[in-house]
C-alpha cells in the first residue's frame, strides 16, 4: 500500500532529472555485506535505483569506519559536494548528525532508527518497537514454563516508546502472574543474561546488537531438560542468521529498514520531506512505522509455531486500536 501510494504521489522522473540528482547514503561500519542493518538498507537502495533509474553519481553510497569523526567527515564531504538529501543508516550517526545539521541548515538529512535529533532539516525514520515488544511479551509468556521471563534493553538505544512497559503488558495479557526480570545493560551483557537464567528466566527478549553475547549465554544455559528460548531483533542482530541462533530462536521483531530507506530516497527524488511530528517537545520530525502499515513485523520460526495464534490475536488487537502499547 505504501509503495502504491508513493507511485501515485511521485512525479514522473525524466532521464535529465535523474542525472542531475545528488542523493547520498552513508552506511555505518561494515557497509554492504554486514548481514545486518546496512544490508537491509541496501535492499531499499537497490529498489530505488531500479525504480527511478539512478546511477552511482545520482545515488552515491559510501561507508564509515564507525568512528564519530569519520561519520562527521563523510557527512561534511557529501554536503559540501551538494548531495541532498543525505541518508544515514543507523542510530550510531546521532552525534555526528547533531554536529552537522546546524552547519548545513539547507541540506536535508534522514537518519534511520534514531529519534533523538531534533531539527527541521532532519527526518527521523523510526519503528514502533512498543508494538512489537508487546508481541514479544505475549510470545515469551506463552512459551515460558517457569513463569519467569527476561527483558534486556540496550542502554545506548532510546525509543519514542516505553519498551519495558509494552513488554510487561504483553506478557501479563497472557499470564497476569508472570515474573519479568528487566534490566538495561550493565558492565557485561553475557553476565547479566547468565544471572537471569540462574534466577529461572527461560525466555529472553533482547535488543542488544553489538555482539552475540546474550544469545551465546542463552545457548550455553539451555539444556534438553530445561530449554531456554530467545527473542531478538532483525536486522539489528545480524547473528540471528547463525545455526546456534536457530537452536533457541523463538521469535524476532523485524524492522523494515529497506522500506524506510526506499521511502526517504523516493521523497528525495520528489524534492519533498516528511512532516510528521514525532515528538513536539523535542522538535523531532520524520516518520514512525507500525504494524498497521507493515513497517514493523513479528517473525516466528518453527520453535515458536504453536504460539502463533496468540501472537496473531494480539497483533490484530493492536492494528484495530483496541490495544495501544
Amino acid at each position: 500500500m505504501i509503495v502504491a501510494l508513493l507511485t501515485l504521489l511521485l512525479p514522473a522522473i525524466t532521464t535529465a532529472h535523474a542525472s542531475s540528482m545528488k542523493i547520498a547514503v552513508i552506511y555505518d561500519i561494515g557497509g554492504r555485506g554486514d548481514g545486518g542493518i546496512n544490508d537491509a538498507a541496501a535492499i531499499g537502495v537497490d529498489k530505488a535505483k531500479k525504480k527511478f533509474g539512478l546511477g552511482p553519481l545520482a545515488l552515491r553510497e559510501i561507508a564509515t569506519d564507525g568512528t564519530d569523526l569519520d561519520r562527521l567527515l563523510k557527512i561534511r564531504f557529501l554536503a559540501n559536494a551538494g548531495y541532498d538529501p543525505i541518508l544515514l543508516i543507523g542510530y550510531g550517526f546521532q552525534s555526528s548528525l547533531s554536529a552537522a545539521m546546524s552547519e548545513f541548515p539547507n541540506t536535508e538529512f534522514g537518519i534511520i532508527d534514531n529519534s533523538n535529533v531534533g531539527q527541521l532539516n532532519v527526518e527521523c525514520m523510526v519503528f514502533n518497537e512498543a508494538q512489537t515488544s508487546y508481541l514479544a511479551g505475549v510470545l515469551a509468556a506463552s512459551a515460558s514454563k517457569s513463569g519467569k521471563i527476561a527483558l534486556l534493553l540496550d542502554v545506548d538505544r532510546t525509543n519514542l516508546r516505553d519498551l519495558n512497559k509494552a513488554f510487561l503488558a504483553g506478557a501479563q495479557s497472557v499470564n497476569p502472574k508472570i515474573s519479568v526480570l528487566a534490566q538495561n545493560w550493565g558492565m557485561s551483557p553475557s553476565l547479566d543474561a547468565i544471572g537471569m537464567a540462574k534466577r529461572g528466566a527461560d525466555v529472553f527478549y533482547s535488543t542488544w546488537n553489538q555482539s552475540s553475547d546474550v544469545l551465546d549465554a542463552v545457548v550455553a544455559a539451555s539444556t534438553a531438560k530445561k530449554p531456554i528460548r530467545y527473542i531478538g531483533v532483525i536486522p539489528d542482530q545480524f547473528f540471528l542468521k547463525s545455526a546456534k541462533a536457530k537452536s533457541v530462536l523463538l521469535g524476532a521483531v523485524q524492522k523494515r529498514v529497506d522500506t524506510a530507506t526506499f521511502d526517504l530516497i523516493s521523497y528525495g527524488v520528489a524534492v519533498r520531506s516528511y512532516s510528521d511530528v514525532l515528538d513536539p517537545i523535542n522538535s523531532i520530525f520524520g516518520r514512525e512505522y507500525s504494524l498497521k502499515d507493515g513497517g514493523v513485523d513479528f517473525l516466528i520460526p518453527s520453535l515458536g509455531s504453536k504460539y502463533i495464534p496468540a501472537v496473531l490475536k494480539a497483533e490484530a488487537l493492536i492494528k484495530s486500536g483496541k490495544i495501544k502499547p
